[in-house]
């Protein structure tokens, strides 16, 4: 069983080997980006946008014999990197380009403690007559401009935050190529994931060029095919069983109805009161059976779906003749019929049998759910895009178990909410017949009555207009 490849039939390659890539282009690419920084900071170097880092110290060891023998220190004297403080001997400050607390620390370090540095300066005292003038300076190379110097930190500090940054960046875009790349090919595992919770099986499962991932692939494969089989011979053999539960069925039927026809051949005869006793009871058995038969073959159409014959419907005309059945059933139990229409369309698409036998099936049982007097309220309504038959009883309502098993066939697991007459299939029917119109049942408990209420949704077509 082999996976379908659309590159060109490529041999798949290993995470390891992906991997192994990127790592190989992530160094590539931060060797080559180190070297151009050191190429562009040697480039700035030797056309002097940027002075060497003992540029101020070589400058002062040409410039110390005239500071230390001129009358007066002038800024000058001093390299454009460096700063500068003239004291007396006692320690005053007398001229410079220090600021008051730049100034102070100076002589205390160079006078006081007897250093010549601190964490980032250098720092040399010249004695002159009278007076001392120390300079400041640093062993880190700085730009030429002035400009520059004031706004940007120093070559060497700037090399290494750009270096730093584009480290960054690299790791950043490397890392987001590999999560597209990655989820490029977990794609085809995606997808084939999300068609088998879609329960689609005819699909042909695409190879992610990824040999791991194709072995998940694989496996998924294998398990999608032993699937299908298996469904399709399940949905077989349900086939069979229907088909041959509706002949059984049918079979029936003609015995049934032989019984019948000389049972009421019997009654017509002279008999004993016994003899009619015991023809009744044959008579009653039989029915049952024949009821039974009807059951059957209900439950077997209903699995199989029913044949639909959609046709447009005069709303009115139908929902008139809706009123007349329920009100029918409901007569002999003496029960009132609350009746609401609201918004409906003019027209629907629907097979008309079909549609009134699912309404009858759910106000069937509104009927026997209801105690004697009771209400039944019948709403249709047209609402979003969905017309809605809506039949609300006035019994005990739904329990928790039955609201989720309304619908399945042959339950009656809610004792207060089950009858002989129906075998469980009344929601059942109806709710493969809302299907059918691509629409669904919904049961639920009535927050006003209490009762249950039960609503089929038919989706509106276009073309379908609305009554104001």
């Amino acid at each position: 069983m082999a996976l379908r490849n659309n590159e060109h039939r490529r041999q798949p390659q290993k995470l390891r080997r992906l991997f192994t890539g990127y790592l190989a282009v992530f160094c590539l690419g931060t060797i080559l980006f180190v070297v151009s920084l050191f190429a562009i900071f040697d480039l700035l170097l030797t056309n002097s946008v940027i002075l060497p880092a003992n540029y101020g110290e070589v400058q002062l060891s040409v410039m110390k014999e005239k500071i230390a023998s001129s009358n007066t220190v002038t800024p000058d004297m001093i390299p454009e990197t460096c700063s500068y403080g003239v004291f007396t001997r006692q320690g005053r400050f007398v001229s410079g380009n220090f600021n008051k607390k730049d100034a102070a620390m100076a002589w205390d370090l160079t006078q006081k403690q007897g250093r010549d540095r601190d964490f980032i300066y250098y720092y040399l005292p010249i004695p002159r007559r009278n007076e001392i003038c120390i300079v400041r300076y640093t062993l880190l190379a700085q730009f030429s401009s002035p400009v520059l110097r004031q706004f940007l930190p120093s070559p060497e500090i700037l090399f290494e935050l750009v270096l730093g940054l584009g480290f960054l960046l690299e790791v950043f875009l490397l890392a987001s190529s590999f999560g597209r790349k990655l989820t490029k090919k977990l794609h085809s595992l995606e997808k084939a994931t999300e068609k088998i919770q879609n329960h689609d099986l005819n699909f042909s499962v695409e190879s992610s060029g990824i040999y791991e991932i194709d072995n998940v692939l694989y496996s998924i494969d294998k398990m999608k095919e032993a699937l299908k089989e298996s469904l399709q011979k399940q949905w077989d053999q349900e086939q069979t069983r229907r088909e041959q539960i509706s002949a059984l069925a049918h079979d029936i039927k003609t015995p049934i109805t032989i019984i019948r026809g000389n049972v009421d051949l019997l009654s017509e005869t002279n008999q004993t009161e016994e003899q009619k006793s015991y023809t009744g009871y044959i008579i009653d058995s039989a029915r049952q059976m024949e009821q039974y038969v009807r059951t059957l073959i209900e439950i077997s159409k209903a699995e199989m779906g029913f044949s639909l014959h959609k046709e447009i419907l005069d709303t009115g005309t139908f929902i008139t003749k809706i009123h007349k059945q329920i009100s029918a059933l409901m007569a002999v139990k003496r029960l009132s019929l609350d009746f609401k229409t609201r918004n409906l369309p003019q027209s629907l698409h629907a097979d008309s049998d079909l549609l009134q036998r699912a309404i009858l099936n759910i106000a069937a049982n509104a009927v026997d759910f209801s105690p004697q007097g009771g209400t039944i309220v019948f709403d249709v309504g047209f609402a979003g895009d969905t017309v809605q038959f809506c039949v609300v009883d006035s019994g005990n309502g739904f329990s928790e178990d039955a609201l989720k098993n309304a619908t399945q066939q042959f339950y009656m697991g809610d004792k207060s909410r089950s009858s002989k007459a129906h075998y469980g299939m009344g929601l059942f029917i109806a709710n493969s017949i809302a299907v059918q119109h691509k629409g669904r049942l919904l049961a639920e408990n009535s927050s006003e009555t209490g009762g249950g209420m039960v609503t089929i949704r038919i989706p509106i077509e276009s073309g379908e207009g609305k009554l104001k």
